[in-house]
């Protein structure tokens, strides 16, 4: 009877995992170009007619499903997030550390004097940007967000996913 409780239990268990993992990806879902509404596609290829889309994707954000174009102009990569209709909804896009805010350098500088950047990106969501950056600080791996103003808006220790995500981007480039 011990035993079957004991395997019973691990099937529960087993079965649970696979549920939060599953439901974990079930946002976004990678789709190809036909999948793409028009609207969308007229818009990005409109704003950046000389990008090229490494791929596709859906995200479901407030119950809207949202479509997710990764793209790459040259050294700038860029990943678009639009509704249906080709309403912009966010666009994130890489920028060289030498690019960012002087306020957000001095920031940096004051709060992490020794630390290496490893990505920067400035975040457009309607009228609000911001700019994140992945630092190395010693042996320690940083996500910051910073207001244009320089003010640190988020600082949280990278780790797990957040580590795994930027080592498919490392093999991406």
């Amino acid at each position: 009877m011990k035993n079957f409780l004991r395997f019973t239990t691990a099937i529960l268990v087993g079965m649970l995992i696979i549920c939060v993992v599953s439901n974990g990806n079930a946002q976004d879902k990678k789709i190809t170009k036909k999948d793409v509404p028009a609207a969308v596609l007229k818009t990005f290829e409109s704003a950046y007619p000389k990008a090229k889309v490494n791929n596709y994707a859906t995200e479901i954000e407030k119950g809207e499903t949202l479509y997710e174009l990764e793209t790459a102009e040259g050294k700038i990569k860029r990943d678009l997030l639009y509704k249906a209709d080709g309403t912009v909804v966010e666009i994130e896009e890489s920028v060289a550390p030498d690019k960012l805010p002087d306020a957000v350098k001095k920031t940096l500088n004051a709060e992490f004097a020794k630390a290496k950047i490893e990505k920067s990106e400035k975040t457009t969501r309607g009228n609000e940007v911001t700019y994140e950056l992945i630092i190395v600080a010693g042996n320690k791996k940083v996500e910051v967000v910073f207001s244009p103003e320089g003010k640190i808006v988020k600082k949280e220790s990278v780790s797990g996913k957040k580590e795994k995500e930027e080592e498919e981007e490392k093999e991406e480039k």
